[in-house]
């Protein structure tokens, strides 16, 4: 059995509980500690993920002008009164990017376009006969120029399925350059606008996965301000507070296309100052050192969040 290290008055609305009392029979918590648990936080959103009830309506205020109020709220044990900060970061990560594809909705142009690198030039039968005869195989990748200008004109003038387009190059047969060639003729098929699309998806999902260094940092520099836990919901809301930032600077980009150019800037800007603001209510410490640690993890995310980016990028060309 479940052993529960009950409290005297419930945690999220204050009701006066009995030691009976498994759940507050006023708003339905559980009547245990306010440390949650990973575990906890995640039945929580897999419990009412696709309900916007009025828990999401009432976290707005907190989340937009009270920086760092939602995360010491349910640190503290008022979740039921609040959203998941899980289910929390999806729905705001969702309503950014989607707006970013309205955004950079793409043009005809890119909808016809191919992705693969050089002319699209309809060869001559010399010119072809001259590219499906060379007789140089090499085991390296990417593929020479005459290689790729035979791989354009066979996909653009032929039905043939990728393997046949492989085995015309004449490669030497490595499980390396196998793969990453046929990858390469599979991505060349694409338009840009497809291809583009594509990654954007994968974007929220890569960066969902980064989530948790980022609070292990906050951990680290902040060794003394509570469970692994803690940090990792404060890294849920300060992510959201950028992403929902960036989502309606996009849609006034929508109607005021110079302001494209400087989105990043102006979210970033908004962004560093509330999570100082944000860091001083959570870990009550002062602006200075705020700042100070800000920049620090700053400096060590964005090399980290870079090298995810590029890497999970990869990732999802390889599971195109």
């Amino acid at each position: 059995m479940k052993k529960r290290r009950k409290h005297k008055a419930c945690l999220n609305c204050g009701e006066l509980l009995q030691q009976k009392h498994n759940y507050c029979p006023n708003c339905g918590q559980e009547n245990t500690d306010n440390h949650v648990s990973i575990g906890l936080l995640l039945r929580e959103f897999t419990s009412n993920f696709f309900s916007l009830d009025s828990r999401f309506g009432r976290s707005f205020k907190p989340f937009l002008i009270r920086p760092g109020d939602l995360t010491n709220a349910f640190n503290q044990g008022r979740r039921v009164l609040y959203a998941n900060p899980i289910r929390w970061y999806l729905v705001i990560s969702i309503f950014h990017f989607f707006f970013l594809s309205k955004v950079f909705e793409p043009t005809i142009k890119d909808k016809q376009q191919r992705t693969f690198i050089g002319e699209d030039l309809e060869l001559s039968e010399a010119e072809f006969d001259s590219l499906y005869n060379i007789t140089d195989t090499t085991d390296s990748w990417p593929f020479s120029n005459e290689q790729q200008k035979l791989v354009n004109h066979l996909i653009n003038h032929s039905s043939l399925p990728d393997e046949k387009i492989y085995d015309t190059l004449k490669l030497e047969r490595s499980w390396i350059s196998e793969f990453a060639t046929k990858k390469s003729i599979r991505i060349s098929r694409e338009t840009t606008a497809s291809l583009n699309a594509y990654i954007l998806r994968q974007i929220p999902i890569i960066i969902f996965f980064i989530l948790p260094i980022y609070a292990f940092l906050l951990k680290l520099f902040f060794w003394r301000k509570g469970l692994y836990i803690k940090h990792l919901i404060h890294s849920l809301h300060l992510h959201s507070f950028f992403f929902f930032v960036l989502g309606w600077i996009w849609v006034i980009a929508l109607f005021y296309t110079p302001l494209k150019d400087s989105v990043g800037s102006i979210a970033s800007l908004i962004t560093i100052i509330y999570i100082v603001i944000s860091f001083k209510r959570v870990y009550q410490q002062k602006t200075i050192w705020c700042i100070l640690k800000l920049f620090m993890i700053g400096l060590i995310y964005a090399i980290l969040l870079g090298i995810t980016l590029l890497l999970g990028v990869l990732l999802s060309l390889a599971l195109f």
